[in-house]
């Protein structure tokens, strides 16, 4: 969705700070066709030295409806000794290789002699704006060791009954760490006990050489394994498949980053390169400023070529100016051969307080041309 990288250009990035810590954030979507609001509150922050708390709550609707709904709101505790901790209430669950889950219940980590870790959790699944329920439960648990200061292996398992009935039933297998200074690894399995199936696998590995950085990787991810629709992180758009190929970073410069993905993915019988290259120059050491030029090819159907160009620069202490222009060529001429996508954006600061407004512009295949607008205002309250 392009209005969340709207969002993203005009909110300003706000630490976690262990303070407790309220933030509102109002904002107004404005389209040709409907216009609607939205209010962001989020709180947080250590209570004591063992207790912390979180919550976010969006609240919003278009002109006749005024909806509310409760993304995070969860109480984390570690023991003083430090040998377990535990999480109660509505959040966002990974564990091992298993799916990530999104749900109203507890998690409980226990550390054991002998390095190891035994974590159980369980509740429901998450339901929009805490709505009725059909006897749906979920229930998992993983057993793990830690090896040495350098890595960990696991395997875990979960349980989820829909209705009463089963729904799901998982096997993960995880394990990673370095192999020497400049050397990690990583891999992790999952499979799906109902159908006998690989529900994800996925091997990483990764070589620092000085200022280069070279991570090779094979993913295979299934749709189950896709965050959940209603968590705030959900991969929107996101298809299943397989993917294989290897990353370079490269600190060229102080202030210049060179990226590259060369890989190739497969969706159902169809294989397509998938490449992108990137570059990244920082107008100033603390990267307030930066430029940057990403070009990327994408085989698999639908298969397109693009080529993006982002600006950030910084007017003064307080203002900030920023854009971000696309330019897409579909393997396909459905509604011309080029889809443009641009966007320009202020976000102010001053204080507790801060501000953001965007304007947005593209044509692509559902629309010959749209405009869309975003003004935000927000404000942070922290106790002393």
């Amino acid at each position: 969705m392009k209005a969340l990288a709207i969002l993203i250009a005009i909110t300003p990035a706000v630490a976690r700070a262990e303070p407790l810590r309220l933030r509102g954030d109002a904002y107004m979507f404005s389209t040709s066709a409907s216009s609607v609001g939205l209010v962001d509150l989020t709180a947080g922050g250590a209570i004591n030295d063992w207790l912390r708390a979180d919550a976010v709550v969006w609240m919003g609707g278009g002109i006749s409806d005024h909806d509310a709904d409760v993304l995070i709101i969860d109480a984390h505790a570690r023991s003083p000794s430090g040998h377990g901790e535990a999480t109660l209430g509505r959040f966002v669950l990974t564990v091992g290789a298993l799916r990530p889950l999104h749900l109203d219940g507890a998690d409980v980590r226990t550390y054991l002699p002998h390095r190891f870790v035994v974590e159980a959790f369980g509740g429901a699944p998450v339901v929009p704006s805490f709505g009725p329920r059909s006897w749906d439960w979920l229930a998992g648990a993983r057993v793990g060791r830690r090896i040495g200061d350098w890595g960990s292996a696991g395997v875990a398992y979960l349980e989820e009954r829909d209705h009463g009935e089963l729904s799901t039933q998982e096997l993960g297998f995880d394990a990673g760490g370095a192999i020497d200074k400049r050397t990690d690894a990583s891999a992790k399995l999952a499979i799906d006990l109902i159908s006998t199936a690989i529900a994800e696998a996925q091997l990483v590995g990764t070589r620092r050489f000085g200022a280069v950085r070279v991570d090779a990787y094979a993913i295979h991810r299934s749709p189950s394994h896709l965050l959940p629709a209603t968590s705030l992180f959900s991969v929107l758009g996101d298809v299943p498949s397989e993917r294989g190929g290897a990353r370079m970073s490269w600190r060229a410069a102080p202030r210049l980053d060179l990226d590259a993905d060369l890989g190739a993915r497969r969706i159902g019988d169809e294989v397509g390169a998938d490449l992108t290259a990137r570059a990244t120059l920082r107008l100033d050491d603390r990267g307030k400023g930066a430029l940057g030029l990403e070009l990327r090819r994408e085989g698999a159907a639908p298969g397109w070529t693009g080529v993006r160009g982002t600006a950030r620069v910084p007017i003064d202490d307080a203002l900030t100016a920023s854009t971000e222009l696309e330019l897409v060529r579909p393997d396909s001429d459905a509604r011309g051969a080029w889809w443009p996508w641009a966007i320009g954006a202020l976000s102010w600061k001053q204080g507790a307080w801060d501000a953001g407004v965007a304007i947005e512009a593209s044509a692509s295949p559902e629309h010959r041309y749209r405009v869309d607008g975003l003004a935000r205002v927000g404000h942070t309250w922290e106790a002393p």
